[in-house]
């Protein structure tokens, strides 16, 4: 598998690395790699067990950014921007949904010869991590769940959402459209506020180059079009590693009663609140997540307990 040095994004639809570069959290701890027709986007920092984190959909490897100091003593962290995210290619024709984006997943961290022992996702990305965790040959000792979205879209919006998504994605001017009416400070830090989150605590800069970007705006939108859910409520029954549900009492784009009714599902399941935090409380407070993080790490494998705390 070929570790690339400079690849050649501008004709693949992708920011332009050599541009971004120097703006990028922790981009001196960035690799490519080539992976069939994909160029993966990942970073490797810290030490210790190795731990997969997964961004949602719209995001990329920034967002874990204010988590890695600490946790980077404690485990070797994994990011990767998913396919037709952030820095990582998409082939032409693939089709982002759960079941490709968890295969697709898989297959890179087997060529990397990765076995993580924790699992971190946040909104789809804890879909992705929930997939994995029952499809690959070692699960994870630990599943961590940041706002997950694990719900498909009640009643008609389950239809419509993804018809309307669909027509987005295959469109480039709808695709143009959104990133110019997303691009500016402003414009983001108003987009954070409608999912409940405080920009103030949020690094808005790489929020704002990748809603820039068409093909970044284009591989979320395909994601959404692709999106399936039906499948994932089975795959929480099935989960049988530790697993950790953390929600923000303030987010608007995902309701904590979906993390709160996901750990009823899993036998070893834990579920956490936190009270004025929103979607992004990875972000706004990651302290907070990765206190949670590491005390379950500790206490892995101990009966399912819920709390609440402010």
């Amino acid at each position: 598998m070929p570790k690339c040095s400079a690849p050649p994004f501008a004709r693949r639809g992708a920011p332009d690395w050599r541009t971004h570069e120097v703006n990028w959290p922790y981009h001196e701890q960035s690799e490519f790699w080539q992976v069939g027709r994909t160029i993966w986007h990942l970073q490797r920092i810290g030490r210790g067990p190795i731990a997969l984190l997964l961004h949602g959909t719209g995001a990329g490897t920034h967002s874990w950014a204010p988590i890695i100091p600490h946790l980077q003593d404690t485990f070797s962290l994994i990011t990767v921007d998913l396919p037709g995210h952030g820095f990582t290619t998409a082939p032409p024709g693939y089709r982002p949904s759960l079941s490709n984006m968890t295969k697709s997943i898989a297959v890179l961290l087997r060529e990397l010869n990765l076995t993580p022992d924790l699992f971190v996702g946040h909104s789809a990305g804890a879909a992705i991590a929930i997939r994995l965790a029952v499809t690959v040959e070692k699960p994870p000792q630990l599943l961590v769940s940041v706002n997950g979205a694990l719900r498909p879209f009640p009643g008609l919006m389950r239809m419509v959402a993804p018809i309307t998504a669909k027509a987005a994605a295959f469109g480039g001017l709808a695709s143009h459209l959104v990133a110019r009416n997303a691009s500016g400070t402003a414009r983001v830090e108003n987009l954070v506020r409608n999912i409940g989150s405080d920009p103030s605590k949020i690094d808005i800069n790489p929020y704002s180059i990748l809603l820039q970007n068409r093909g970044h705006i284009q591989g979320a939108l395909r994601m959404m079009a692709h999106w399936d859910l039906s499948g994932l409520p089975r795959d929480i029954q099935h989960l049988t590693a530790p697993t950790v549900f953390i929600a923000g009492a303030n987010d608007r784009a995902v309701p904590p009663s979906v993390s709160e009714g996901a750990a009823g599902q899993v036998r070893a399941g834990t579920y956490f609140e936190l009270a004025s935090l929103g979607h992004l409380a990875h972000e706004e407070a990651p302290d907070s997540i990765a206190s949670l993080i590491k005390q379950a790490w500790d206490r892995r494998g101990s009966k399912r307990e819920n709390a609440q705390t402010a």
